[in-house]
């Protein structure tokens, strides 16, 4: 196998454009079915959306850095420019609302309940850390404490046991923290629950219903084999794309309720810890929201897509990893790519995808779009706030959380079995060239031309 190299993969990304779908001579008025091996593809106009307004949707798209930009309208694909084709493309934290889809799955199969204590799935838990609930994990709202070494480490250690050693700093079910190595858990909830492997369930309960062949995706694990599902997760634009579209459809695909359409409506509804957060899902319901800022998330005086509907939902990953759905407007969109601007004062507008303007301005244009509707809300995209230049002895305390630092490199307390150098008397190295061959057979496996 010949790799292909990221630097030429951009290149040619970047030197292409957009591909609006041409009117066919017979006019579709009903939606496209669930796709089989590709999407349907329809006219903008069919689907009652201005194309000359898409076009320009799009070109700006591009132009902000997009590498990969998919809008489907009643199920058909309008609007097209994924250069990328069959390449995985990393979703980072939009990962997260893929494992929420599972996690949803799972739930449905009658596996565990959202309020069920995650001392029933871990007996060694204390009492304290016992009785957090798997809505709790999935509402970012455990209260563990936050650790940025921590979370950081996670793929490099073993997260379950971390977590479980947590301290707690707030009650469970207040307080919104955007944390990473808790997600941990639900992977291993439903390994226990379900006994199969978590990506195993996966490919069996979710991606194939859907039609997403394995080979189709790259989930790395951490050390100790947990999925990695903060944010490890690669997959193509137009498979995304039928994730985003069964949440959409309130979790029906072909006939079949594959996820509980109240799981679903509960994931979508916003948490009084943060208005624009549900399960691992960003929500555009509440008029303010918590972001994603480190070490405490700021408090936003607006909601998180100004001038959309407010029912918009979005799986969102950093740089501008994003499936936006709209059920209002009965849009999916899908924008893959990297900033086209860094602001070194505005580092969470850069490092995440929600807060960059040019994404809000661009989903913003795709919907204003759709013709015979009522016009949009005036975008007044206010930045986020200016960072200092420096922070507190208290923030840096916070970011560096030295204690958890030196547990990490010396291997003590919840670190003792399984540190950086050694786990479960595994070294670094053993371990390195153990993912690396589980990752290089999965994009094997996935690179177009290889099967």
């Amino acid at each position: 196998m010949s790799p292909c190299p990221v630097a030429i993969v951009l290149a040619a990304v970047l030197a292409l454009g957009p591909v609006l779908i041409e009117p066919s001579t017979a006019r579709a008025n009903s939606a496209c079915a669930e796709p089989g091996a590709a999407p349907q593809r329809r006219a903008a106009e069919e689907v009652g959306m201005d194309e000359a307004a898409l076009a320009a949707a799009m070109d700006f798209g591009i132009g902000a850095k997009a590498h990969a930009i998919q809008v489907y309208r009643h199920g058909c694909l309008i609007a097209d420019h994924a250069p990328t084709g069959d390449l995985p493309m990393p979703l980072f934290s939009a990962s997260k609302g893929v494992t929420a889809v599972a996690v949803g799955r799972a739930v449905t199969l009658g596996h565990f309940g959202l309020d069920d204590p995650i001392g029933r799935f871990f007996p060694t838990a204390d009492a304290a850390h016992a009785r957090i609930t798997v809505r709790q994990v999935l509402t970012q709202t455990t209260g563990l404490h936050f650790s940025w070494p921590a979370d950081v480490a996670s793929i490099a250690t073993s997260t379950v046991d971390r977590v479980l050693a947590a301290p707690i700093d707030y009650e469970p079910g207040t307080t919104f923290q955007y944390a990473q190595a808790v997600l941990g858990l639900l992977p291993r909830i439903i390994e226990i629950t379900t006994g199969l492997d978590y990506q195993e369930f996966v490919r069996r309960e979710l991606m194939g219903p859907l039609g997403i062949p394995r080979d189709h995706w790259v989930w790395l694990r951490d050390r100790d084999t947990t999925t990695a599902v903060a944010g490890g997760l690669a997959m193509r634009p137009a498979d995304l794309a039928r994730i985003a579209r069964l949440v959409l459809q309130r979790g029906e695909w072909a006939g079949n309720q594959l996820i509980d359409a109240d799981y679903l409506r509960q994931a979508t509804t916003p948490t009084q810890a943060n208005g624009g957060y549900g399960f691992l899902l960003w929500l555009n319901a509440g008029e303010t929201f918590r972001g994603v800022n480190v070490p405490v998330p700021a408090l936003y005086e607006h909601r998180l897509f100004p001038g959309l509907p407010h029912d918009t939902i979005a799986f969102s990953g950093a740089l501008g990893q994003l499936a936006v759905v709209i059920p209002s407007r009965d849009l999916v969109i899908i924008r893959l790519g990297v900033p086209a601007t860094i602001d070194p004062n505005n580092l969470t507008g850069f490092l995440t995808g929600t807060s960059n303007p040019d994404n809000r301005m661009l989903f913003h244009r795709i919907v204003a779009a759709v013709e015979n509707q009522e016009p949009l809300e005036d975008p007044d995209l206010p930045p986020d706030p200016i960072h200092r230049t420096g922070a507190t002895p208290e923030e840096r305390a916070l970011l560096l959380d030295p204690h958890t630092t030196a547990a990490i490199l010396l291997g003590t307390g919840a670190y003792g079995g399984c540190d950086i150098a050694v786990c479960h008397g595994r070294p670094l190295p053993a371990d390195i060239f153990g993912l690396a061959l589980d990752v290089g057979n999965q994009l094997a496996a996935a690179l177009p031309g290889e099967r």
